[in-house]
């Protein structure tokens, strides 16, 4: 989701002449902006304008073969896509092409695998900016449409040239220059420049608009400066103060694109201890666990972690923040990729561990997050799913709300903590201090599910329907980044629908981090040797399997201990 350009620091404006950086707690808010006279958004608004005015009335993406130009061509053609792209009288809207590529394994869902194996197939996305919606087809190589999805309030990935722009316009802004009193920023200082964010009280709140956010960063603080490119324009910006060790003192180089990219290409089958399943990299849902079983019953379809909402507030508590996505980092512009293959690991129950870390190329200097998705599959049929978090972010007092979505095995009849059957999707609110869980009942027996709180404060829970829309498939970035309530995006999903035939279970937990203490990366020396420590924190769901209810309480929760396998907070060596 951001393309990550050089990070610079103080040591960029160094020289007897550079002036301090700004005292905690002035508050910088600019807001409103008109669009720059900038060479760059002049060509961008002429090829918008064009577009209006031919066939199929869609800006169009470069392409670099003519399968790809014929995929993009059958798609924006596609009567689906042309309905997405026109208002309810007919008139085009202003949309374009934002992806086009090769589709990898996890951008189709699996009613369409078997066509996507035997013919080439491409992803087209397509934005239309006025209903803030994101199109996306799946086409054969013979030119056929094979899906077409449209998800309303959701925004796609960001080529490099829109966040190219986004830095433009930032440092065209004069306010931005004032912001920093005599220092001119340049594009060298911005991160994040891809990566969709929110600014409250603007017209980018809860994203209605897609927006970035790049960030410049001036010795220990940030001036975050968030970019309309709808209207091409500067909304606002704030300072958020970094942490006490905010200069660059590590970095570590990723694999090449070449070691991640067959995972994403090619599900990956891991049969051990009593477990069958597969596991692939999605574009931008992070790492997905597909057709888990346990004994030969299944456990889930699907597990995966779909995005991570970063919030933070600035210095005059308005709230900014990022949708950060995990993902591949060969077909997609994920914000933050893999650095490694998946590790897997025996466990001392008799189990294994599957994880993968995601990292920002220069973890864990500021501005800089690193993700942990990892699954304990015990050798007594519990899987535990975690979302773990081991900083650095863009600030001290950041919330972390990972987005867990649980696919149901199909017919699993589901019900609440009372044994209640949820007929229904719907939402609820859960706290730690009292016992939540959902049973889940199956033709070959039963599944208990409940929260592993970790460090979770509190966790918005959903159930709906499965649907191809809805996470069968890569999804983009969806809710809101910095929203402290249940607006985190899966109850756009809900619209009364039965759950008969199967269900789909999301966990939302809320996360505050703390310098040094948790959800926290920093950098200490040992050997002579700068190397990073971490307070992770984390959260996830327990699914408990057995072939029949023996062993549940009344509830269907299956008696056993609370520990999960996240580490306990506190500093600890990277590994």
């Amino acid at each position: 989701m951001f393309v990550l350009t050089l990070t610079c620091l103080g040591a960029c404006a160094a020289g007897p002449a550079t002036p301090a950086p700004p005292a905690p707690g002035t508050p910088v808010l600019l807001a409103g902006g008109s669009a720059p006279e900038l060479p760059a958004v002049a060509a961008r608004k002429a090829r918008l304008a064009a577009a209006l005015t031919t066939p199929p009335y869609i800006l169009l993406a470069a392409h670099t073969s003519d399968w790809l130009a014929a995929a993009q061509a059958a798609a924006v053609a596609d009567p689906r896509v042309q309905a997405a792209t026109r208002a309810p009288d007919g008139q085009p809207l202003r949309a374009e092409v934002t992806a086009l590529g090769p589709a990898s394994a996890g951008d189709v869902p699996p009613h369409l695998e078997r066509a996507c194996a035997a013919r080439r197939c491409a992803r087209v996305q397509i934005y239309v900016y006025p209903t803030n919606t994101t199109v996306t087809a799946l086409v054969a190589a013979d030119g056929t449409v094979l899906g077409v999805d449209a998800l309303a309030d959701a925004q796609p990935e960001i080529p490099a040239d829109l966040a190219d722009l986004a830095v433009q316009i930032a440092l065209a802004d004069p306010r931005v220059a004032a912001a920093f009193d005599g220092l001119t920023p340049d594009a060298a200082m911005a991160t994040m420049s891809a990566t969709k964010t929110a600014l409250e009280t603007t017209s980018c709140e809860r994203s209605r608009r897609l927006c970035v956010a790049p960030v410049f960063q001036w010795g220990n603080s940030a001036l975050w400066t968030i970019v309309d490119l709808t209207e091409f324009r500067l909304v606002g910006a704030a300072w958020t103060d970094q942490g006490a060790s905010g200069r660059r003192v590590w970095s570590e180089t990723t694999l090449q694109d070449a070691a991640l990219a067959p995972l994403c290409e090619t599900p990956v089958v891991l049969e051990r201890a009593g477990w069958r399943l597969s596991y692939l990299l999605t574009s931008s849902d992070g790492l997905e666990l597909r057709d888990l079983r346990f004994q030969g019953r299944p456990v889930l379809s699907s597990a995966q972690i779909v995005d991570w909402h970063v919030g933070y507030a600035g210095r005059d508590n308005q709230r900014v923040g990022f949708s950060d996505a995990i993902g591949c980092p060969v077909f997609s512009a994920a914000a933050v990729i893999p650095y490694a293959p998946p590790q897997i690991t025996s466990a001392p129950d008799g189990g294994f561990t599957l994880e993968l870390t995601f990292r920002s190329p220069n973890w864990p200097q500021p501005c800089n997050y690193q993700y942990v998705t990892r699954a304990h599959f015990g050798a007594d049929g519990r899987l535990q799913f975690m979302a773990i978090n081991e900083g650095r972010g863009c600030g001290i007092e950041g919330i972390y709300h990972p987005v867990l979505r649980l696919e149901l095995p199909p017919g699993a009849d589901l019900s609440d903590q009372s044994g209640a059957r949820l007929t229904h999707e719907g939402q609820t609110t859960w706290r730690p201090d009292a016992p939540h869980a959902f049973e889940a009942r199956t033709p070959d027996g039963a599944l208990a599910l409940r929260p592993l709180w970790g460090e979770a404060e509190l966790a918005y829970g959903y159930w709906t329907r499965p649907a191809q829309a809805e996470g069968q498939g890569d999804l983009p970035s969806i809710g809101s980044c910095c929203a402290l309530d249940a607006r985190q995006g899966p109850e756009q999903f809900i619209n009364g629908e039965s759950l008969d035939g199967g269900a789909v279970v999301w966990f939302v937990p809320r996360i505050g981090n703390a310098e040094r203490q948790r959800c926290w990366a920093d950098t200490t020396l040992e050997g002579g040797m700068l190397v990073p420590r971490v307070w992770p924190c984390g959260a996830g769901m327990e699914i408990a399997s057995r072939k029949d209810p023996a062993g549940y309480g009344e509830s269907g929760v299956p008696h056993a201990p609370e520990a999960g396998p996240i580490p306990a907070s506190g500093a600890r060596p990277e590994g």
